[in-house]
């Protein structure tokens, strides 16, 4: 069995041999609802599938889809990460146009930002980060099943996927609401979902995904799972360097919570903390943990006036 010092050996030097590495996002402050159902979810799936296909320069890591943003976590240049996301959002627009009727179209603002990720640390914080984004949203998830991200693929065992190539056309043109892009390998192409009901059908990310290059930053599944679970200080940061709010669960938040009564209100519970100590409690949830009104408002138990009062300018959350 290798020691930690010769899997973080392994672990730097399969860094070392790619490379350069970028977190790229969208904002979802402002923008609205881009993905309304499982039917758009799987379609931005599909996006991301066939433009990774046209550019295959660009090695995706790991990768979220959320109802207004996405995170990438990618390797490649930067002029090829930007092209890269020009084509993905010039296929998304067309798709979601398709569903006018609807009232579904890709918001102006959808526009990308990247940042690069220069030492194994921060491409490691920002493959957990990315990859614990849906649960993080969603209290039905854990950081290991969010359907619409790489997640359920690292250090998990997945049941066998369907091969793309036994899809009819018409089937397949559905799955991409347009023309079908040409494989290189049908036969290594698996998609999730129900033939059945296609427009929920999607290319699975192993298909297209560097999966084991993303696992290889990290020592073994031990490590992988104190990074997506335990990690708060790495949360902050990838958070704070992108300007992203709520990184923790509002469970994740409580524990946090309870460790500053016992640290710094000497374990009083927080039923029996006067409502100064609340305030000053709001303050340090807002700016340590970047938490939004809402949230804070939930764990506390302070009115909507109250908290909106302290933060005016967050109240919109």
């Amino acid at each position: 069995m290798s020691t930690i010092r010769e899997k973080e050996a392994f672990c730097e030097n399969s860094f070392l041999s790619s490379g350069p590495y970028w977190h790229l996002y969208t904002s979802g402050k402002q923008t609205k609802l881009v993905f309304r159902n499982d039917e758009d979810y799987a379609f931005g799936m599909n996006a991301i599938a066939q433009t990774s296909l046209e550019y295959s320069s660009v090695q995706i890591l790991s990768f979220a889809i959320m109802s207004n943003h996405l995170h990438i976590v990618a390797g490649g240049l930067e002029s090829d990460l930007v092209a890269w996301f020009k084509y993905f959002r010039k296929k998304l627009a067309r798709g979601l146009s398709s569903d006018l009727d609807n009232g579904n179209h890709l918001p102006d603002d959808f526009q990308e930002e990247h940042k690069g990720l220069t030492d194994l640390n921060s491409l490691r914080n920002a493959i957990a980060y990315v990859n614990r984004n849906g649960y993080v949203a969603d209290p039905s998830c854990t950081p290991f099943s969010h359907p619409w991200s790489t997640c359920s693929y690292y250090f998990c065992l997945r049941n066998p996927h369907h091969c793309f190539k036994e899809l009819n056309t018409a089937t397949k043109r559905i799955m991409f609401r347009g023309r079908v892009p040409q494989f290189k390998d049908n036969t290594k192409v698996l998609f999730c979902g129900d033939i059945v009901s296609p427009l929920g059908c999607y290319i699975a990310p192993s298909s297209y995904c560097a999966i084991k290059f993303g696992m290889a930053m990290f020592r073994d599944a031990h490590h992988y799972f104190w990074a997506v679970s335990k990690n708060v200080e790495a949360y902050s940061g990838v958070a704070t360097e992108i300007g992203d709010e709520e990184f923790l669960t509002d469970s994740e938040l409580y524990s946090q919570l309870s460790k500053i009564l016992r640290e710094q209100y000497k374990g009083v519970a927080l039923r029996n903390i006067t409502k100064a100590q609340k305030l000053d409690l709001a303050r340090s949830l807002r700016f340590e943990f970047r938490s939004s009104n809402a949230q804070i408002r939930r764990i506390l138990g302070l009115t909507q006036y109250e908290i909106d009062s302290i933060f005016p300018l967050s109240a919109r959350k």
